[in-house]
């Protein structure tokens, strides 16, 4: 074979190997936009590929930031499988175990309409868990998006004076995105 004909050959194998780059990158980057001056990017970085709504997890969280006042920033939602969300809890918190969700504030100034910040979710989490609630696991999902949005803008949950306000707040924004919460003693 001449190193003309060994060329081409040598070009579609790179060709090749960089749309299967590409198509790995897209599968992992769902979507990146801005909505009201503030920049959302959906990372999916699971091994399974059980479908995710970022559609409504977007929807929900714009409205939950346009409530609080946010103006401009980023936003980034990250879909862990389950070892990467409990290293990620060990690392942050010292929990040795898969957690639902964790919100990260990297940068707010609420007061001035600012916020960057990452909410970390779990989907195994939420489908383990979503049989215990009456609902399935992509609104269980939806739930700990809406509440890591919710911590990031300045709600709480850790006091028995705070949890009420936040539930109330959770189903608020769940029922905006058309999601009604089953009826539970926690609920």
């Amino acid at each position: 074979m001449s190193d003309a004909e060994k060329k081409p050959t040598e070009e579609s194998a790179q060709v090749e190997e960089m749309e299967e780059f590409e198509e790995e990158f897209d599968e992992t980057l769902e979507e990146e936009e801005t909505v009201d001056g503030v920049e959302f990017e959906f990372l999916d970085e699971r091994e399974t590929e059980t479908p995710i709504d970022f559609d409504r997890m977007e929807r929900a969280v714009a409205k939950i930031l346009t409530d609080a006042g946010v103006e401009r920033g980023r936003m980034e939602i990250v879909v862990l499988d389950p070892e990467p969300m409990r290293e990620t809890n060990v690392q942050f918190l010292g929990h040795d175990y898969p957690t639902d969700v964790l919100a990260f504030a990297l940068e707010d100034d609420l007061e001035n309409g600012l916020l960057e910040g990452n909410v970390l979710v779990c989907p195994d989490v939420a489908a383990e868990r979503a049989p215990e609630f009456g609902w399935d696991a992509a609104e269980e999902l939806l739930l700990y998006v809406i509440h890591g949005a919710l911590h990031l803008v300045g709600y709480d949950d850790h006091s028995p004076e705070d949890a009420p306000t936040m539930r109330a707040k959770e189903r608020e924004y769940l029922a905006f995105v058309g999601v009604e919460v089953p009826q539970t003693p926690d609920a």
